[in-house]
């Protein structure tokens, strides 16, 4: 591998790893000592023009953090030990390899975290690792994201084709379910929210935000509606139902390419805003009053995001979310929703339809018969999998990147199942709550010893750029990236050496998405591209054939001024592609008709089940609904440990409407026992007025009260898992998306500070 040369303090430009935004920052460092003197935004990043935000210090944090691990651990009874990295890779592979030489693959299962998304290496070697390790494979994208995906594959013909908010030209956005002045934009990733949503005030545009609390978002837009958690469906049915009522619906062009339009209308025909509206929390008259605001703007953008998604009926809210933006004539429009044209797109997302079926449900799980998308599955299969006995019960387990005893719903059940295990490997900075479990422990080298690249995310991004960064610190001989870990451990899985199994895997990997490679050049095997990419690292040689054979790639040189990762490396703070284009329909669509699909089968079906718990009295006005929510230092459970992130007051804390609070006689400071269906937290009370009546508000991501983790500054925290509540059972049922936001709870007094 190349090294660094040392020299005295340098400053380089560097992705920030930590959220969707992938901002650009100014890493100054002193190689010799591999002190980080400091992080600031680069004003030369061509779409976070220097906006840096508190989470970026986390490369600081995670460098000095000394309870991050730098060496492989092996578990020997209830402790660890450090071993080699020769041993941890045989043992680890022997391990996992014991369980399938006796069980086969449906013994194995495999973990996937959030932080995977956002770095390149783990995404460009999971291919590699589940080639050489076929099992049942889930991710954190099935806690977050599986409504957005599922709904785009059944509309438009691919899960990644995913529109976003055109926020520098749309005159009127509707937000539910989102907060990016925290977030930055989730599947709509914007950095520095502020400035841009400020834009839109100065040029006269409207924003509308849909939210359970008065959240930093709602805080600054014109008009702020408190919604009943969960209830977003019948809200977005409401404004639905208006627009045919009072014949608003005008798709203009779309109209010519989408089927369904009288089918919707029907569907939508129970649903006047006078009935929604007892349900929803939202008057029948504001409902209304929204469809007609929206219709009659000049361009305007319905968005839902993580509360939206992360709910009972989150399949159902995304859908209507895209249905208004078609039925108003605003997808595919300067001002609307757009289709993204990213140089790297989502190849490793790509799920063909065969025969005029989708990819979905082709699989279904041992145990409950869960659906998979494509081959993923939602996270509560694994945990039942492994719980139960019988032939395919699931023996192994690798987890990379991923803490789901924390971040999964119904915690306690996850850290049952985890018990469980014959046989586990973490790939993972940190011997947390998960990785505890673990009998072998591999470290990833920090963040900006490796070469990082935009991957994954610029199918979402608001504006398109492209970005690689080189590593600023230098490596020692025991450091390996996370691609090396991965790839290494497939390797020995394979009984291969780890250079010729990364070749073959090359190989297979590009000939697979051949057809997405449109400037590939004809005739010319994959060894001989990858000689011509042969003087980057090793990740980065793969990373360039996508690029250059991509849809804006030079095509190894047949294509003047196409994109190389040299013309990448030569301008460090990123380069800009363009404004993201209308009209790319119907040549976007990837439907076996070239149509949209209003109506997909799965997502109507389940107006049975919100019909279902409407007559349950799911949306009581009585009824406390428990929701969660993130702070700007807080990423999940990944910061918890950093001292720059996680000081000041305590955060993890239960808000509460006054008047909600005096009539259970709560008080700032008090403890309440919140109680769900599968559990119990006791936790502190702080009073906010921002709380719509009836929800009680918990940080996603806390509590680390294990003795038997290694996360000193995390565990001194007074703190809860709000995942303890999460009923995995209480699913979206189209998708099997976790359900954290809308979960049903009571609150009694446990006991009073003194």
């Amino acid at each position: 591998m190349s090294q660094i040369a040392v020299m005295p303090e340098i400053t380089r430009p560097r992705l920030c790893p930590f959220c969707e935004s992938s901002c650009g920052l100014l890493v100054k460092a002193d190689p010799a000592s591999g002190e980080i003197i400091s992080i600031k935004g680069d004003p030369d990043h061509p779409a976070s023009r220097g906006f840096v935000c508190a989470k970026s210090q986390g490369l600081r944090g995670l460098r000095d953090d000394p309870d991050r691990i730098t060496k492989p651990l092996l578990r020997r009874g209830s402790d660890f030990v450090e071993i080699s990295w020769d041993e941890a890779l045989t043992r680890a592979a022997e391990g996992l390899n014991r369980i399938r030489a006796r069980d086969g693959i449906a013994g194995l299962g495999i973990y996937l975290g959030n932080p995977g998304a956002h770095n390149a290496g783990v995404m460009l070697g999971m291919p590699a690792l589940l080639g050489a390790m076929p099992a049942l494979m889930v991710s954190a994208a099935s806690i977050d994201s599986f409504p957005r995906f599922l709904v785009s594959l059944m509309m438009y013909g691919n899960q990644a084709r995913i529109p976003v908010p055109d926020i520098e030209r749309t005159d009127f956005i509707l937000m539910l379910g989102a907060n990016p002045m925290v977030s930055n934009g989730s599947m709509m990733g914007a950095p520095d929210m502020p400035r841009r949503l400020k834009a839109l005030r100065e040029r006269g545009g409207k924003l509308v935000v849909v939210d359970p609390r008065r959240s930093e978002t709602a805080a600054i837009a014109d008009q702020y509606l408190a919604l009943r958690p969960g209830s977003d469906a019948l809200l977005l049915l409401g404004i639905i139902h208006t627009l045919f009522a009072e014949q608003l619906v005008k798709p203009g062009r779309l109209a010519s390419i989408s089927r369904g339009v009288e089918q919707l209308q029907v569907l939508v025909a129970d649903y006047a805003p006078s009935r929604v509206a007892d349900l929803t929390g939202v008057a029948a008259e504001d409902i209304r009053q929204l469809a007609r605001d929206f219709a009659a703007a000049p361009s305007a953008v319905a968005y839902g995001r993580v509360g939206a998604c992360c709910q009972r009926f989150g399949s159902l809210a995304i859908w209507l979310v895209d249905c208004l933006n078609v039925l108003t004539g605003n997808l595919d429009r300067a001002g609307g929703a757009l289709f993204p044209a990213p140089a790297v797109p989502g190849y490793l997302m790509h799920l063909p339809f065969e025969n005029g079926e989708a990819p979905y449900g082709k699989l279904h799980s041992r145990v409950s018969g869960t659906p998979a998308i494509g081959v993923s599955f939602p996270t509560q299969v694994l945990w039942e999998e492994i719980e139960t006995p019988g032939p395919g019960q699931i023996r192994g387990l690798l987890t990379v990147a991923g803490n789901p005893a924390l971040s999964n719903a119904n915690a306690g059940r996850v850290l049952g199942a985890l018990g469980q295990l014959e046989f586990m490997v973490s790939v993972d900075y940190y011997l947390n709550e998960t990785t505890r479990h673990a009998d072998i422990i591999l470290p990833p080298m920090e963040h900006l010893k490796r070469p990082e690249m935009t991957l994954i995310y610029n199918e979402w991004m608001v504006e398109n750029t492209l970005t690689h960064s080189a590593a600023i610190l230098p490596r020692s001989a025991g450091e390996f990236s996370d691609w090396e870990i991965l790839t290494g451990l497939a390797a020995r899985l394979s009984g291969m050496e780890r250079t010729d199994f990364v070749r073959e895997h090359a190989r297979g990997f590009v000939e697979y998405i051949a057809p997405l490679l449109p400037r590939r050049p004809a005739g010319v095997a994959v060894d001989d591209l990858l000689a011509a990419s042969g003087h980057h690292e090793e990740v980065e040689q793969l990373y360039d054939l996508l690029l250059r054979c991509g849809p804006c790639g030079d095509g190894y040189g047949a294509v003047p001024g196409g994109i190389s990762l040299d013309m990448l490396k030569a301008n460090p703070s990123g380069v800009n592609l363009g404004a993201v284009q209308e009209d790319r329909l119907p040549a976007a669509l990837d439907t076996p008709d070239g149509m949209i699909d209003l109506v997909p089968p799965v997502l109507v079906a389940d107006l049975a089940g919100l019909e279902e718990e409407v007559a349950a009295g799911r949306f009581h006005p009585d009824q406390f609904m428990l929701i969660n929510r993130r702070h700007p230092r807080s990423n999940n459970s990944w910061m918890h440990n950093i001292h720059a992130l996680v000081k000041g007051p305590e955060r993890c804390l239960a808000w509460l409407n006054p008047v909600d609070a005096s009539e259970l006689g709560v008080g700032d400071g008090d403890r309440v026992r919140i109680n769900s269906r599968v559990g119990a937290i006791d936790i502190t009370v702080e009073l906010n007025p921002a709380m719509a009546r009836r929800v009680v508000s918990v940080p996603h991501g806390w509590s680390h009260g294990d003795p038997a983790t290694r996360l000193q500054l995390a565990q001194a925290r007074d703190s809860a898992n709000v995942n303890m509540l999460s009923d995995d059972a209480d699913h979206d049922r189209p998708s099997g998306n976790a359900a954290f936001n809308g979960v049903p709870v009571t609150l009694a007094v446990c006991r009073t500070q003194g």
